[in-house]
C-alpha cells in the first residue's frame, strides 16, 4: 500500500516514532508550511522523525475521474518538503482499496502501524477514510487507544480567505500568477524541454524557445504574456524573460504553445530543459492586424517585462 519514494536513514527503522501529517500537500504553500513548522517544533529534541504522506494519484482522479491539475510534481513536492524540515516523505498509492478503507482501519493500519505516528498534525478541515467520514474528533477518540497525540491547526488566511491549493489553482487559471506567488510563498514555475517551433521569432528579431512541459499534469497559467525568470543550463543565474502562452492567433495558430524569450541572450537551447518562474501577467493574448503591429507590441512587452524584473532584483 505504501510507496516510499524518498528515503532516509529512519526508513529502515520500523520502531521509530514520527510526527505525521497526511494530505495532498500539492504546492507546499504557506498553509502547508505552517503545518510543517508545527511538526518540526513537536519533533525537536525528542528523537522523532517528521513524516508527510501524500497521495498519488490525487483522490479526485480516482473517485471522480478528474484530470490531474497539479501545482507541484511529486518530485518537486518532495524537494520542497525536505527543505522545510520534513525527514520522511511517502506517497500513498491511492486506489479503490485505499478509498474504501474505513477511518478506523486507516488510523490503525496506516498511521500507527505503517507510519509510526506518535503525533498526528492536521489542518482545520482534515477528513480521511471511506466517504471522508473520519475527522479530528475521531482521531482524538482513537488517540489514547493507540498512544498518539493529535494537534489541529487553524486555517492560515490571506486577504480574509484560507490559503488553499484550490485557491491557487483558480488564480493560475485566471492568470493571477502574482496572487499565486503570494499564497505559495514563492513564484510558480514550469519546466520543459526546448523543441523546434515555427521559427518566426528569429525572423522578427525576438527569438523564442518553445517548451514541451516536463510534467503534463502541472497547471499551465491562462493565455497571455508574462514577465518571467528563466533558468537555462548555460547560465549560473536566473535570467529575465518574456513568455507567451497561447494559440498564436495572429498566424491562425492551433493548439496551445509555450514560448519564452530570454531577454538579451542568444544561443541554442534545443533539447535543453528550461525552467520558468512566473512573476506577473502583463496582458491578454491578442490577435493583431498584421506582423508589424505584432512586432511593435512585442517590443513594448519586452520593455515592460525588463522594467518589472529589474524592480524585483
Amino acid at each position: 500500500m505504501i510507496n516510499w519514494i524518498h528515503t532516509s536513514a529512519s526508513d529502515s527503522d520500523s520502531t521509530l516514532k514520527r510526527v505525521v501529517s497526511v494530505g495532498s500537500f500539492d504546492g507546499v504553500h504557506r498553509g502547508h508550511r505552517s503545518i510543517i513548522e508545527k511538526m518540526v517544533s513537536l519533533a525537536s529534541g525528542k528523537g522523532l522523525g517528521v513524516l508527510v504522506a501524500s497521495f498519488d494519484p490525487h483522490p479526485r482522479a480516482v473517485l471522480r475521474g478528474e484530470q490531474e491539475q497539479r501545482l507541484t510534481s511529486i518530485e518537486e513536492r518532495a524537494e520542497l518538503l525536505r527543505a522545510a524540515g520534513v525527514t520522511d516523505f511517502v506517497t500513498l498509492a491511492f486506489d479503490q482499496a485505499l478509498a474504501s478503507m474505513s477511518p478506523h482501519a486507516f488510523v490503525e493500519d496506516v498511521l500507527v502501524d505503517e507510519l509510526g505516528a506518535s503525533h498526528i498534525v492536521v489542518g482545520h478541515d482534515h477528513r480521511f477514510g471511506k466517504d471522508r467520514a473520519g475527522d479530528v474528533e475521531l482521531l482524538r477518540q482513537l488517540a489514547p487507544v493507540h498512544g498518539f497525540e493529535v494537534v489541529q491547526l487553524d486555517a492560515l488566511n490571506a486577504s480574509a480567505s484560507p490559503v488553499s491549493s484550490s485557491r491557487i489553482r483558480n488564480g493560475l487559471f485566471a492568470g493571477s500568477v502574482k496572487e499565486a506567488a503570494d499564497l505559495l510563498g514563492r513564484l510558480y514555475s514550469l519546466s520543459g524541454v526546448v523543441i523546434k517551433g515555427a521559427g518566426r521569432g528569429h525572423t522578427i528579431g525576438i527569438p523564442t524557445a518553445n517548451l514541451d512541459p516536463a510534467d503534463a499534469t502541472k497547471i499551465i497559467p491562462a493565455k497571455g504574456v508574462y514577465a518571467v525568470k528563466v533558468w537555462i543550463p548555460q547560465s549560473s543565474e536566473w535570467l529575465p524573460g518574456m513568455m507567451n502562452i497561447g494559440n498564436r492567433p495572429t498566424f491562425e495558430g492551433e493548439g496551445l504553445h509555450l514560448e519564452v524569450n530570454v531577454i538579451d541572450w542568444t544561443g541554442d537551447l534545443y533539447g535543453d530543459e528550461v525552467r520558468v518562474e512566473f512573476v506577473q501577467r502583463i496582458r491578454n493574448e491578442v490577435k493583431f492586424d498584421g506582423i508589424e503591429a505584432l512586432i511593435r507590441q512585442l517590443n513594448e512587452d519586452r520593455q515592460r517585462c525588463t522594467a518589472l524584473l529589474q524592480e524585483i532584483t
